[in-house]
């Protein structure tokens, strides 16, 4: 293929996939952590200083003040929740630091749009709040998470998706470093990302989607091509993406290790040791610059705001594995089918030649880890996201290899057809909203159980509503979200007025089956963008700006086709052991 031609394949395929996730994105942030990040880049741009305030630190906007007073009361109390106060006095969000970094040009940009339109924050306001004044807006968390609405709008409709766009063209492109023919590796990476729990982390704010791309690319980097070289430019640029990827997700600094052995293997080979010094050098001014900033913050370099290790990891691994691997609402071997196919084949030496270890490694390295957290669902998200890029280090390696596809090609596609039914499950209905619902049915139903006998009071006092919703059948995502989305569509959650429509029938016992045992129970979305399908950018925004949500989507849609016949189309035909790099 030529090379000018190739590039633009590779943009059209690229552009394809952001347009295709920019088309479901959210139109406001789904989780706490997203608010309180962008919060800290925003006060980041505005003061040269992420540190959060209250109004006798200055602070004017009821967000910021909401957030710092959250920081601020649980410190007082001694359980630290979502940051730490720094030796200045100013509340810092324990999210990690290159996550903030990375949203300050999108802060940038959502605050100058907003400043160009300052009526749609006052639209917001009106919709969410008519005649609420700034002592009451703190108090309102539809509001707070939201604002500014023109900033998180911007962040949750590109960032996500571009992000995810990139790992897409890394993941083909490391198939091919593994020996994949051109069409061979574009399957591989439509396979992982449409058809995995991947597939969220184009919706989805957190630092999970930018931390997986610099993980991919360190992949792609460490990874040896058939004749063993490492050379030194490569290692370098390998320590440098390292370091970002730890900047981004602290985490990843396990699978740092692992590329660091595997660099380790490769200078061994050639008796050369020089990439090693490379690697270090890449990726030390990157630590060198998180230990800054933490003493900068709290006075100590190995403190990021974060509790300790034993405060979270504290439960055995043989009970958290099975929910992990098996939970009916967060279990990966559901959210990413494909495993059934390729954890076998990854014990197959002749199936998978080439960096097996390092794929094991990277996937049991998390699930064990997380096995033993006390939060191993992982908050406001799709499946278990915290193992989210073991799943896809081990099909990284695994697919281009053992290419399933051309020996069991009829499994291989039943496989692709449920994992992508699996994952438009979470684009119909909000996470967070659903959670809020399943969580009001498990007090339920323990109520119900305490006041029949069936159950200690004391003993249900200890339920964690939270690990219920994920193990339990009952509460599975892949019936609940779409029963959530029927009540949507057909007006269930929201009044004429606009307001919540509580009650126990249009809530908990919709889709899950459970009558309320207090009015509490029976409360329905409480937050705006919950209800009525607003979690998608064009409903949320045509409901504020009076207009058809489908004329905001539909180019949005139809680019998503053009690029992916452009793109995606001529990667995806055969061509024998061709390649595009």
């Amino acid at each position: 293929m030529q090379p000018n031609r190739t590039r633009w394949r590779l943009l059209a395929a690229w552009l394809a996939v952001f347009c295709g996730f920019a088309a479901v994105a959210h139109g406001d942030f789904e989780t706490t952590d997203a608010a309180f990040t962008m919060q800290a880049a925003r006060a980041l741009v505005m003061r040269g200083d992420s540190g959060l305030r209250l109004p006798e630190q200055g602070a004017t906007s009821p967000a910021e003040i909401a957030a710092a007073a959250w920081i601020h009361a649980h410190e007082a109390e001694g359980a630290r929740k979502d940051g730490k106060i720094g030796s200045n006095g100013l509340a810092y969000v324990w999210y990690p630091v290159g996550h903030l970094w990375l949203l300050v040009p999108f802060v940038a940009l959502g605050e100058g749009l907003g400043a160009m339109a300052p009526g749609l924050e006052a639209a917001f306001r009106d919709r969410i709040a008519p005649g609420s004044d700034d002592r009451d807006l703190v108090h309102r968390l539809d509001f707070i998470s939201a604002t500014p609405v023109v900033t998180q709008s911007v962040i949750a409709v590109l960032l996500p998706p571009a992000c995810l766009a990139t790992t897409t063209l890394l993941l083909l492109l490391l198939a091919q470093r593994l020996g994949a023919g051109r069409a061979d590796a574009a399957r591989t990476a439509l396979a992982i990302v449409l058809a995995t729990q991947c597939f969220a982390l184009g919706r989805e704010q957190l630092s999970d989607g930018p931390g997986l791309t610099l993980m991919v690319a360190l992949l792609l980097l460490v990874v040896p091509k058939p004749d063993g070289a490492a050379a030194t430019g490569r290692a370098f640029a390998a320590g440098a993406v390292a370091g970002a990827a730890v900047l981004l997700r602290y985490q990843t600094a396990f699978v740092v290790l692992a590329a660091l052995l595997a660099l380790v293997l490769a200078c061994r080979r050639r008796r050369d040791w020089r990439g090693l010094a490379a690697f270090a050098a890449g990726g030390l001014p990157f630590a060198a610059l998180l230990l800054l900033v933490n003493w900068q913050r709290f006075g100590d370099p190995l403190v990021t705001g974060y509790p300790k290790a034993d405060d979270w990891f504290d439960q055995p691994i043989w009970s958290g594995l099975p929910k992990i691997l098996l939970g009916a609402g967060r279990g990966i071997l559901w959210c990413s089918p494909l495993l059934w196919l390729a954890l076998p084949l990854a014990f197959r030496r002749r199936a998978v030649p080439q960096q097996r270890w390092l794929a094991w490694t990277l996937f049991l390295t998390p699930v064990l880890m997380f096995a033993a957290a006390r939060g191993w669902q992982g908050g406001q998200c799709w499946s278990v996201r915290y193992v989210t890029p073991g799943v896809v280090a081990l099909l990284a390696l695994v697919l281009p290899q053992a290419l399933p596809w051309r020996r069991w090609p009829r499994t291989w596609l039943c496989l692709c057809g449920l994992g992508l039914f699996a994952n438009v499950t979470s684009v119909v209905a909000p996470v967070r909203g659903v959670l809020q619902l399943a969580a009001q049915a498990v007090q339920a139903q323990l109520d119900h159980d305490v006041a029949a006998g069936r159950l200690d009071a004391a003993a249900a006092a200890r339920v964690d509503a939270a690990d219920v919703t994920g193990w339990a059948p009952r509460y599975s995502p892949f019936v609940a979200n779409w029963r959530y989305a029927l009540q949507s569509h057909v007006g269930g959650f929201e009044l004429a007025t606009g307001q919540p429509n509580d009650g126990s029938t249009a809530t908990i016992e919709a889709l899950f089956g459970i009558a309320a045992a207090t009015p509490a129970q029976g409360l329905a979305p409480q937050r705006f963008e919950d209800r009525c399908a607003r979690h998608l950018w064009w409903r949320f925004w045509g409901d504020l700006l009076g207009v058809s949500g489908l004329w905001l989507v539909l180019p949005v849609a139809a680019f998503t086709i053009l690029f992916a016949w452009f793109g995606w189309r001529p990667l995806l035909r055969p061509s024998g052991s061709s390649t595009v790099g």
